[in-house]
């Protein structure tokens, strides 16, 4: 046990009310088995990976050796992530992904996806979409909520033809440093959310987002300034 992983516990255990082994029991039930499933993965996949990562049962993760994370990544329950794209999958040092997630940067392999690159320190809720076929990018210490939508993707209407004949645009999306995105926000493509701002719950950000704003709404407007 490395000695990072034996102060973490220490900061888990400190001022907790239900004393030592209580919270170790607990400890064990919610990472023993992810941890373990983590080293077999890191064991048998293709995938970089740092030490330790925690997998959640039923998580499914494909073209793994388009994957790169950094230490202390913890993936939920159920999750299913393909990797396959040009840049692949990074995730930095203590990336969490919570259970249910959906990841995918390519769905035509004539035109494979770009990447998906997430700092450090960044928690990312529950049923997440993470759609990348244009670069996804979200920064450090970034606190993400349950539902959200990350759409680096648009298709094309502007003739008469089918949707499904008129192709698509990719510019790409990215969230900067120590923005906090609300629940069941959808963040369009081509947007930047600059450095520490908040999105309100439900918002469906259409634009790019000034550093240190809050937005809310639909499209989301900034009401204010941190």
């Amino acid at each position: 046990m490395s000695i990072e992983i034996i102060k973490k516990l220490k900061n888990k255990l400190k001022g907790n009310q239900f004393g030592f082994f209580p919270t170790i029991k607990r400890l064990l039930q919610k990472g023993g088995k992810t941890f373990i499933r983590g080293l077999f993965f890191k064991l048998l996949s293709q995938a970089t990976t740092g030490f330790p990562l925690f997998l959640g049962k039923g998580t499914l993760i494909h073209n793994t050796l388009f994957l790169k994370t950094g230490s202390g990544v913890y993936i939920g329950d159920y999750s299913y992530i393909d990797c396959l794209s040009k840049g692949g999958i990074i995730l930095g040092n203590n990336v969490t992904i919570r259970e249910f997630a959906w990841c995918q940067l390519t769905s035509n392999l004539a035109n494979p996806g770009e990447l998906i690159d997430i700092g450090d320190n960044t928690y990312i809720g529950p049923r997440v979409i993470l759609g990348a076929a244009a670069p996804l990018i979200i920064g450090k210490n970034c606190q993400i909520g349950s539902g959200v939508n990350f759409i680096a993707e648009n298709h094309e209407f502007s003739s008469e033809k089918d949707i499904f004949q008129q192709g698509v645009t990719r510019k790409g999306i990215k969230v900067q440093d120590d923005c906090w995105i609300g629940n069941n926000v959808v963040v369009i493509d081509g947007v930047t959310i600059g450095e520490g701002s908040v999105i309100g719950a439900g918002a469906i950000v259409t634009k790019d987002i000034p550093k240190y704003s809050v937005a809310v709404g639909n499209p989301a407007k900034v009401i204010k300034r941190r």
